[in-house]
């Protein structure tokens, strides 16, 4: 198959972009059709495969309707034993290579997901659909230069994120910063902290990864000159470039920037928080980030345009179901109970949706329930002409709270944070929020008798950092604590506890990651 890099060299770069981002034209009746061939093709795939004949209980469904009505929802549990050390041959086709994401507490180590060539090469098109939609100014125009030098600060492999760049090597050649041999080598603080050494001296054009790691470095650069003042290995390429930056900011008389060193063509940023710190990525680094949606199980799986408002899925990445959010809350409080599933076209502005899918071109996955909420901001985006509806990323919706996309806070890490820290009621509850520019854990919690909120916050901080490697990191990566104590009085939560037992559904008023009415009457009470 032709290449991206032959495609420009040959002056298709019409072909380029319709190869890769003509997706966007698609009305809802042809992505359901580009959906309904591809899922036909797999099940010939899955009903000749071991794994394949179980899930799908022996038959071969005929169409999208049939299969939806025949074949039950599935989950990671019932993956994992053939996962869990790589079993081949109960697959549908050989994998290229296997990613793997951490798991849940109690239950597995690592999440491990298989990928043949097919669905590779899939997701390797749609990552760098992105990467075009990050260079674009509209509709068919981008600039990619072979050799761009690309700041690639995400995950090393089998990490998705770090097997990304090796596909997109033959299909188009970026220069990374650091190489990928000695990235793989370096912590992730360190391959940041290279990268961005390195960008010095070669120029940074694209950058990949994690929106809060832009963010910390734009922090930073309020002190880059007495930092780099002391650094003697600078070459004279570094120092030329940092001049240039020291002026262009002294002449607008405000500290240096990171724009003032680098001309970034493109921005792509995965994880939660992306939203809520694209307007400062957009002050620090002089261009907004485009979002994308993806994971272990899912590859590459949605995207922003060059209007850097909703995502538009793929619809070649997987085949798309969505748990309405009532249906889920329903299958939480019941776990017999089957939810039922709607289609793309059936979305609806505003509402929330579970995402379930099922593996295209030999993937394993049939029917899985990822775990990620999603919420569709609009059934099409007007402005740009796409009649697909526009969607983001809103959360994990397992008892996990997600930081800046690579610390993840579970219910049990809090109860023994709590436990370490001397508490042992179990009046608190704990959310995700956001303060001072970062996201956080805010615990509202009752504070033994004569302990005050600064020093039961700070033991408790402490212990996340013991008991928890990546809360550590994070804490010392982004330089600030990602923990809030409220606190509550014994009595609001002898209240509450009392509503909850009234409660039509008493599951809902839980402790971790509660709705936020919980929230309100909490304060409410207090």
């Amino acid at each position: 198959m032709v290449t991206l890099k032959q495609l420009l060299n040959e002056d298709r770069r019409k072909d380029a972009w319709l190869r890769h981002c003509g997706f966007i034209d698609l009305s809802l009746s042809e992505f359901q059709q580009v959906q309904e061939r591809l899922l036909l093709e797999q099940l010939e795939l899955l009903a000749k495969s071991y794994l394949g004949k179980k899930l799908l209980h022996g038959t071969l469904p005929q169409n999208g309707e049939e299969f939806r009505q025949t074949v039950p929802l599935t989950t990671y549990q019932d993956y994992h034993p053939y996962f869990k050390d790589k079993q081949e041959d109960v697959l549908p086709l050989k994998p290229s290579y296997w990613v793997c994401t951490s798991g849940a507490i109690d239950a597995y180590e690592y999440k491990w997901a298989p990928f043949p060539p097919g669905l590779a090469q899939t997701h390797i098109k749609n990552f760098l659909a992105a990467v075009i939609f990050a260079v674009c100014t509209k509709k068919g125009e981008f600039s990619l230069n072979e050799y761009d030098k690309f700041l690639y600060a995400m995950a090393p492999p089998p990490y998705l994120t770090g097997m990304v760049p090796y596909g997109v090597e033959k299909e188009f050649p970026f220069t990374y910063l650091p190489s990928l041999a000695t990235a793989e080598k370096m912590s992730f603080e360190e391959r940041n902290e290279v990268g961005f050494r390195l960008g010095l001296t070669y120029g940074i054009d694209l950058f990949f990864g994690v929106s809060s790691i832009l963010v910390r470095m734009g922090e930073k650069f309020a002190q880059t000159k007495e930092k780099f003042s002391r650094r003697e290995k600078m070459n004279l390429r570094a120092w030329l470039r940092l001049a240039k930056g020291l002026m262009r900011s002294r002449l607008q008389s405000r500290e240096l920037l990171p724009r003032d060193l680098w001309s970034l063509k493109g921005i792509i940023c995965a994880g939660t928080d992306t939203h809520f710190y694209k307007e400062r990525i957009e002050y620090y680094w002089g261009k907004k980030p485009l979002e994308i949606y993806g994971g272990t199980e899912i590859g590459i799986a949605a995207t922003q345009t060059w209007d850097y408002e909703g995502m538009t899925l793929f619809p070649d990445a997987n085949y798309w179901e969505f748990i309405p959010e009532d249906e889920y809350f329903r299958s939480k409080a019941d776990k017999n109970y089957q939810p039922a599933t709607v289609l793309l076209p059936e979305l609806e502005a505003g509402k929330r949706y579970e995402i379930v899918i099922t593996s295209l071109k030999g993937g394993a996955f049939v029917r899985y329930r990822v775990g990620d909420m999603i919420r569709v901001l609009s059934r099409k985006n007007t402005n740009l002409g796409i009649d697909l509806p526009q969607i983001v990323y809103e959360d994990r919706i397992d008892d996990v709270i997600d930081l800046a996309a690579f610390t993840r806070i579970y219910e049990r890490t809090i109860w023994e944070a709590l436990k370490e820290a001397g508490i042992t009621h179990s009046n608190w509850v704990a959310v995700k929020a956001f303060a001072g520019g970062h996201p956080l854990v805010k615990l509202y919690l009752q504070l033994p008798a004569g302990c005050t909120q600064e020093v039961m916050e700070d033991r408790i901080h402490q212990v996340l950092c013991t008991i928890n490697d990546d809360y550590a990191d994070l804490t010392q990566m982004m330089a600030y604590r990602p923990l809030q104590l409220v606190p509550v009085t014994a009595a609001a939560f002898a209240r509450l506890k009392a509503k909850q037992r009234q409660a039509t559904d008493p599951a809902l008023w839980r402790k971790f990651n509660p709705p936020e009415d919980l929230i309100k009457e909490i304060l409410t009470t207090t």
